[in-house]
């Protein structure tokens, strides 16, 4: 997966809670902290999406969603 460089400007009260939130360890930089949030904000996307788009359980559903997320995550790591 290609990577973009984008400059984001937040308050560092936004940071300690993402890294609260997202019980991101002391040593991981500020952008690891806000890619694991939004990997986390995109990850209950995909679980809304598939409870809305059929008859799947909730179990179903997060099951497929968290193999999505697997394969996301193998694939950035193939390319890295």
């Amino acid at each position: 997966m290609t990577a973009h460089t984008i400059t984001l400007s937040l308050d560092d009260e936004v940071v300690q809670r993402l890294r609260k939130d997202t019980v991101a360890t002391t040593d991981k930089s500020d952008a690891e902290v806000v890619e694991d949030a939004l990997t986390m904000y995109l990850f209950d996307r995909a679980v809304e999406a598939v409870r809305a788009a059929g008859p799947l359980s909730p179990d179903e559903a997060d099951r497929l969603a968290l193999e999505e997320v697997h394969a996301v995550r193998q694939a950035r790591n193939n390319t890295a």
